[in-house]
């Protein structure tokens, strides 16, 4: 199991909306890295990627605002260990369905959040994750990441 699937499995099991957001807050940082280290890896695919990154920054530092996310994190930030697959398409595929996953899950969140700061962040995260569902998804053009 790549971290990727690791980071995808604590989105599912986050049961409250202050382990979503600490779960978010890690989901949005390792889509970040996977598409930096993609614009290097697949240098005609740099423009998509460097806007995942940039939309994946945006998510992040929404939920970094929620008052109930956890106090931060002593150790380093999630560094994923993921290998370029033969079809780069594959691993936006991924990064898609996880960003998918995440505005599912934050948009739920922000249903049942009791604070409103915990609210505005989780709508905030959620539409930047449809953000990038939006980018990172192959789609009948070729607009999307491929």
């Amino acid at each position: 199991m790549d971290d990727l699937d690791l980071t995808r499995a604590r989105v599912v099991d986050s049961t409250t909306v202050r382990g979503l957001l600490d779960a978010g807050f890690d989901a949005f940082e390792v889509i970040r890295q996977v598409a930096r280290a993609c614009e290097e890896w697949v240098p005609e695919l740099f423009a998509a990627f460097m806007v995942a990154a940039t939309t994946a920054v945006e998510g992040r530092n929404a939920l970094n605002d929620a008052p109930s996310l956890p106090p931060a994190r002593g150790g380093p930030k999630p560094s994923p260990a993921v290998s370029l697959p033969a079809d780069v398409g594959h691993l936006a595929d991924q990064l898609a369905a996880l960003a998918a996953l995440l505005a599912q899950r934050l948009t739920d969140a922000a249903a049942r959040a009791d604070l409103t700061g915990d609210r505005d962040a989780c709508e905030y995260a959620a539409r930047a994750a449809a953000d990038l569902h939006q980018i990172l998804r192959r789609g009948d053009d070729e607009t999307a990441a491929r």
